[in-house]
C-alpha cells in the first residue's frame, strides 16, 4: 500500500521507489496529492463493496496509478486536471470494473479530421492521429506499470460534416467531407495495422458510434450549443474566450470573419460536450486536440446521472528544433 503521503517519512519513500521529490521538499507541498490520492482510495473501496480477494493488490494499482499520474507523469501527457474529483473518481469505478471482469478498461479517442490548415481538409492519417499512434508505446506502458490493460477506440469526428461554418470554411459540402473522413479513417486504421497495434486499438467514424449508441448527435448538440452560449458559469465563460484566443494564435481563424468567432467556438465545445455526453463516464477519454477545449468534455456534467469523463490530454512536446509528438 501507499506509504503516508502526509508525513516526512512517507516523502522519503517514494523517493527511495523513483518519484523525482527533492530532499529538501517537505509534505506539507503535496498536501493536493495526499486529498486525491485519499479520494482515490475511497472510491476504490466504493467500487469494491462486495468483492472478495484482491482488494489490497488492486486498491494499491489504483492508488499508485493516480499517485503515478500527478508525480511521474509521462512527458505530453495531462490527467485528470480539469475537474479532478470527479474524473479520479470515476477513473476508479473504470479500474475496478476492468480488473474484476478481467477486461482492458475502455479508452476512446476523438480525432479531428485531416485537416491542413485554415480548416482545408485532405484524407490521410492527419495529425491528431499521428500523435495518438506516436505515443501508444508510452501510453500503454505507463499504465501497464500498475497491471491496467486498455484498449483504445479512435473515433474520426465526421459529424463535422454537418456544421455550416466550417463546411463554408473548408469549402467542402457534407458529403466530399465525408468522403474525405472515410478515406482517412482506413489510412489511420492500416497504420494501426502497420504498427501493430491491431489488438490494442481501433477506429471507427464517430457518426456510427452515435448512431450505434442511441445517442441522437443533432439534438444533443443543438442543446448544448444552447447550454453553453447562455450559461454565466465562469468555467464555460474562460472556456469559449480560450478557444477563440488558442484557434486565432494557432491561425486557424485567418480565414473566418471575426463576427462567427464565438459561434465557431461554441460550436467547437458542443462537439466536446456532446461527445462527453456519448460517453458518460463508461471510457476514459484520451484528447489530442488543442488544450483550450478539454473542459467541454465535463462542464455541463454534474456526476451524477450525467457522469464525469477521466480526461487524458495528450499535447504536441516541443524540442529545441521541432515538434516530437
Amino acid at each position: 500500500m501507499l506509504p503516508d503521503l502526509e508525513s516526512q517519512e512517507g516523502l522519503d519513500v517514494l523517493r527511495e521507489q523513483g518519484y523525482g521529490i527533492s530532499e529538501f521538499a517537505s509534505f506539507k507541498e503535496f498536501r493536493q496529492q495526499a486529498k486525491t490520492v485519499e479520494l482515490a482510495l475511497k472510491a476504490t473501496s466504493q467500487a469494491m463493496e462486495g468483492l472478495t480477494g484482491g482488494e489490497e493488490q488492486l486498491c494499491s494499482d489504483i492508488a499508485y496509478f493516480v499517485l503515478d499520474s500527478m508525480m511521474n507523469t509521462p512527458k505530453g501527457f495531462e490527467f485528470f486536471q480539469r475537474f479532478p474529483r470527479g474524473e479520479v473518481g470515476q477513473f476508479c469505478r473504470l479500474a475496478v470494473e476492468s480488473r474484476v471482469n478481467d477486461k482492458a478498461i475502455p479508452v476512446v479517442c476523438p480525432i479531428c479530421p485531416d485537416y491542413q490548415g485554415h480548416y482545408r481538409l485532405g484524407d490521410g492519417v492527419g495529425s491528431t492521429a499521428e500523435r495518438v499512434l506516436s505515443n501508444m508505446s508510452t501510453m500503454l506502458e505507463f499504465f501497464a506499470k500498475r497491471s491496467m490493460p486498455i484498449f483504445i477506440n479512435m473515433h474520426v469526428a465526421d459529424v463535422e460534416a454537418f456544421d455550416e461554418l466550417i463546411l463554408r470554411a473548408s469549402n467542402e459540402t457534407a458529403r466530399s467531407f465525408l468522403e474525405k473522413t472515410s478515406r482517412s479513417t482506413v489510412a489511420i486504421q492500416e497504420k494501426i495495422n502497420g504498427l501493430r497495434l491491431e489488438k490494442v486499438m481501433v477506429v471507427s467514424s464517430m457518426l456510427e458510434v452515435f448512431d450505434q449508441s442511441g445517442v441522437n448527435y443533432d439534438e444533443f448538440k443543438r442543446s448544448n450549443v444552447e447550454k453553453i452560449q447562455s450559461s454565466e458559469r465562469r468555467k464555460v465563460k474562460r472556456t469559449i474566450n480560450a478557444l477563440v484566443e488558442e484557434r486565432v494564435r494557432l491561425g486557424d481563424f485567418d480565414l473566418i470573419d471575426s463576427k462567427h468567432y464565438e459561434q465557431m467556438a461554441a460550436e467547437e465545445l458542443a462537439n466536446y460536450a456532446t461527445y462527453g455526453d456519448l460517453v458518460n463516464g463508461q471510457a476514459v477519454i484520451l484528447s489530442p486536440d488543442t488544450l483550450s477545449p478539454i473542459p467541454a468534455y465535463n462542464f455541463l456534467r454534474n456526476g451524477r446521472d450525467l457522469l464525469f469523463n477521466p480526461t487524458i490530454y495528450l499535447k504536441s512536446v516541443k524540442s529545441n528544433h521541432a515538434s516530437l509528438w
